[in-house]
């Protein structure tokens, strides 16, 4: 039987017991952000027409765009922030952001229980009076209840 004290690889290990760990303890040392890193996509939900664009264009299929609802959502953890959607905006919707983490804490999960990399945006139909009349054409009447 080989001595134990003479094996390889009990040198290694003591060494690492009294070693700092190699990789580092991340939500805690969050590592600086190198020159022409990507981040990930910001919407703004203000400048978009729902035009579906980003949606068609996303290799990874990431983008879920409803225009009769008035939603865009986003699977961030299915993104793989190729920046392709961001090109093709007409209205300069989509941006890259280069401040992110790449996880969520527990604690910042919605109480609706979603999942850590969806977010999602609802923008707000104009209401009926919002709408400016047409020359000619009359305004439409708001929808009077029962």
């Amino acid at each position: 039987m080989p001595n134990p004290l003479k094996l390889p690889m009990i040198p290694r290990a003591l060494r690492n017991l009294v070693s700092k760990p190699a990789t580092r303890r991340y939500p805690f040392e969050i590592r600086p952000r190198f020159a022409g890193a990507r981040g990930t996509i910001e919407f703004d939900v203000e400048t978009c027409n729902y035009c579906m664009l980003c949606a068609r264009r996303c290799p990874a299929a990431a983008i879920t765009v409803s225009r009769e609802e008035r939603t865009w959502a986003i699977e961030q953890l299915t993104c793989i922030a190729c920046g392709v959607c961001v090109d093709v905006c007409s209205k300069h919707s989509l941006s890259m952001s280069v401040n992110s983490r790449a996880v969520h804490l527990r604690s910042e999960v919605g109480p609706q229980g979603q999942r850590p990399g969806h977010e999602e945006w609802h923008k707000p139909a104009p209401a009926a009076t919002d709408i400016p009349a047409v020359a000619g054409v009359p305004a439409p009447a708001a929808s009077q209840g029962a």
